[in-house]
């Protein structure tokens, strides 16, 4: 008898650990603890006070953990979402702005939401109050791009394009640039007209880099992105498109940096005739013009009285002296060539000329010497001239001439 009861007892004591064990095993988990969020009433309007809020929780296990706001019409907007986290103490930044948009004045109920690798999740509420929120919105608007496809090889033809857009209130940032299909971004310089993110019309001049000698970007479709945010949060983007065409950065030279003069003895109203070659040694079409290659010139004339007038862009081999007076460098100026060695390429502005990568061309000039210089044996140098951008050599070969009379 007294055994049975000894075995009773055993056998109850064993079921209640037993049931303990079980009911254990399906108490709620914590996951998360010590949730609260200060202040509980905001004014984001960037004055510097209370515009932000710190939202502060403990994470107990390995997790994930989502924050989102429900509006009164039960509207979820996503604070944070799904992230892993480590076990610890962490704060989150709350400035009332979900997806780059400031959210409207109100009561929001805060949902802390967390979910261990067994599935196991808890959940923690608060609420957090919007007052005197900034009312204007940032706006990108009128956004222009001109022209849609350009060619920047310092041609003089197309190789710019304005980028113009209006900001509706001002910006901390604002971020231009081109973006290809592979993700990579190409910047635009800040604009010439107004201070960055400052209210009103703001325009870019892009040149894809060319005129500081760096190579543009591939030829190709790009979209133009300006980016902007101001002092709350707010973001705003507007987009275009741009096609680049025949991009690169124009290289020719003189060969061997070497003219050939002759006779080096001129008489008054003689003729001195210098010879050089030109290459193309670069990746893009060089625009030219003329008077063509052989071309005459008296020393009373120049490249203006020609009709041949300077224009931005265009190559040529110019010829100058010692003691030139006249105000202007290399007063006369040859075509890279002659017009059969050339190709025409339709343009913007018309048919143009142009050395094309790889060619090479004789250059001869004659200038007969109708006015005495001002000494009797000034030197004569000839150069390669890229119009309104720079002299790309110069003072090439310089040969002393005597002229008699």
């Amino acid at each position: 008898m007294l055994v049975r009861r000894s075995w009773g007892r055993a056998l109850g004591v064993a079921l209640g650990a037993f049931a303990l064990l079980i009911l254990g095993g399906c108490a709620p988990q914590t996951l998360l603890k010590e949730v609260s969020i200060r202040p509980e009433i905001i004014s984001p309007n960037a004055d510097g006070v209370d515009d932000i809020a710190e939202m502060r929780y403990t994470l107990l296990r390995p997790g994930t953990i989502s924050i989102y706001l429900l509006d009164a019409a039960g509207k979820r907007y996503d604070f944070r979402k799904d992230l892993r986290r480590s076990p610890g103490k962490r704060t989150a930044y709350f400035g009332g702005v979900i997806d780059g948009r400031l959210l409207p004045d109100g009561v929001y109920t805060v949902v802390f939401e967390a979910r261990d690798a067994k599935g196991r999740s808890q959940q923690i509420t608060k609420t957090i109050t919007l007052v005197e929120g900034d009312k204007i919105p940032l706006e990108i608007r009128h956004l222009s791009i001109w022209p849609k496809s350009f060619t920047p090889n310092r041609d003089g033809i197309t190789d710019r394009v304005t980028i113009g857009y209006d900001l509706s209130k001002k910006a901390t940032r604002v971020e231009v640039y081109l973006l290809d299909a592979a993700g990579n971004k190409y910047p635009v310089p800040e604009d010439k007209i107004r201070e960055m993110g400052a209210p009103g019309t703001h325009e870019h001049d892009y040149d894809a880099g060319v005129d500081l000698g760096a190579t543009p970007p591939p030829d190709g479709l790009y979209t133009v992105v300006v980016e902007a945010e101001d002092a709350v949060g707010n973001l705003a983007r507007a987009e275009g498109t741009l096609e680049i065409q025949g991009g690169g950065v124009p290289q020719v030279e003189i060969v061997n940096r070497a003219a050939v003069f002759s006779p080096t003895v001129v008489p008054l109203h003689g003729t001195l005739t210098f010879t050089c070659t030109v290459r193309n040694i670069g990746t893009v079409p060089v625009r030219t013009k003329g008077p063509e290659s052989g071309t005459t010139y008296s020393t009373s004339e120049n490249y203006n009285t020609l009709g041949a007038y300077e224009e931005p862009g265009i190559f040529r081999i110019g010829l100058d002296f010692e003691g030139n007076s006249a105000g202007r460098v290399y007063p006369f100026r040859w075509q890279l060539g002659k017009d059969d060695e050339l190709t025409v390429i339709e343009t913007e502005v018309g048919p143009q000329k142009y050395l094309m990568p790889g060619q090479s061309v004789t250059v001869v000039g004659h200038l007969r010497i109708d006015d005495p210089p001002p000494k009797v044996e000034p030197y004569y140098w000839v150069g390669l001239i890229h119009e309104q951008v720079w002299i790309v050599q110069d003072r090439v070969e310089p040969t002393p001439i005597s002229i008699g009379f």
